[in-house]
């Protein structure tokens, strides 16, 4: 008896989690599509390209607090990437989906945990490429 509680009560978590993923998958979808960032490419391969090879891209979504409101989703892609020489970075470009007006922005980016505008952090891209 116990063994079935603990199976349903596993069943279910791993339920109410892919509920939640579930949640924000049309805005990360819309993000993916959108080409906010480079006009004619759209951000999903924008992220793949940044990954290169060696890396890989998550796509996350969920609340944006900063703008207090239901209507407006944060979605992130966390690139990990691996250079040429071994060495390990952290990209995350966040963006942001407004569900009424169906638009798509871009809202910065970190590289390494530091937070970027658009041109230092196009030069520290571009010094990775080189590594």
């Amino acid at each position: 008896m116990r063994r079935l509680l603990i199976l349903l009560l596993l069943f279910c978590a791993i339920g109410v989690g892919f509920a939640a993923c579930n949640r924000y998958g049309d805005d990360i979808d819309a993000v993916k599509t959108a080409d906010t960032v480079i006009p004619g490419k759209t951000n999903e391969v924008l992220a793949i390209d940044i990954a290169g090879a060696r890396g890989t891209v998550e796509w996350q979504g969920g609340p944006a607090p900063q703008y207090q409101s239901d209507d407006i989703v944060g979605v992130q892609a966390v690139i990990k990437r691996v250079s040429a020489t071994g060495n390990r970075h952290q990209i995350e470009l966040d963006f942001i989906h407004n569900r009424q007006t169906k638009k798509v922005a871009f809202d910065g980016a970190l590289v390494d945990g530091k937070k970027q505008d658009l041109v230092s952090g196009a030069l520290n891209l571009f010094m990775m490429q080189l590594e």
